[in-house]
């Protein structure tokens, strides 16, 4: 008995650890930013009183190192080599919506507390996925037993015996570098 809650247990070790990696990689752009913010000539000042503008910075630092645009001569992608004055050039790269993924990511981590807030959210919505596809196979009314959890490089698999039948979900690592990483799951009883 209690198949679903068991195997959901269990499985939780797959969210929580897709949480760490997605956080660490966060940390890096993170990094990246501050590194890229003692360059001189980098960073935007604030016209008030001459310190770093972080906000702004976060958006000249997006622009300048992700933006990329198409170069006829050269028949490539090619990363800007100056920022735009004109606040219609600096709003093209919004176009793509993973660049406003990472300039919002950023401006996330520049607030108190942001962590532990990001873990919870990502956590809770990342179980939620998992439980909709367990509960497509498994209720309470079954019971669990050898209940296995793999975590890879690219996912995750849980497997378990519910009822003298094999019970196996695996999830797909999806996103990346430019959205935040997820799992696609499927599921099966055979």
């Amino acid at each position: 008995m209690n198949a679903l809650n068991e195997i959901q247990n269990k499985a939780q070790v797959i969210v929580n650890e897709l949480a760490d990696r997605e956080i660490a990689r966060m940390k890096d752009r993170y990094n990246e930013f501050n590194e890229w913010l003692t360059i001189e000539g980098n960073p935007i000042m604030s016209g008030y009183n001459n310190e770093i503008s972080t906000y702004e910075s976060v958006e000249k630092f997006i622009y300048m190192t992700q933006y990329h645009r198409w170069d006829h001569e050269q028949n490539k992608y090619v990363l800007p080599t100056q920022y735009p004055t004109s606040y219609r050039e600096q709003r093209e790269m919004f176009y793509d919506k993973g660049n406003i993924n990472m300039v919002s990511e950023l401006k996330t981590m520049l607030r108190d507390g942001w962590e532990s807030r990001y873990r919870e959210e990502f956590v809770n919505s990342n179980m939620m996925k998992l439980n909709r596809a367990l509960a497509k196979h498994l209720n309470n009314e079954m019971s669990a037993s050898n209940i296995n959890v793999n975590i890879g490089g690219d996912g995750a698999e849980v497997t378990a015996n519910v009822d003298d039948k094999l019970f196996r979900t695996f999830g797909t690592l999806c996103g990346g570098y430019v959205q935040c990483l997820h799992y696609r799951y499927r599921s099966s009883l055979k």
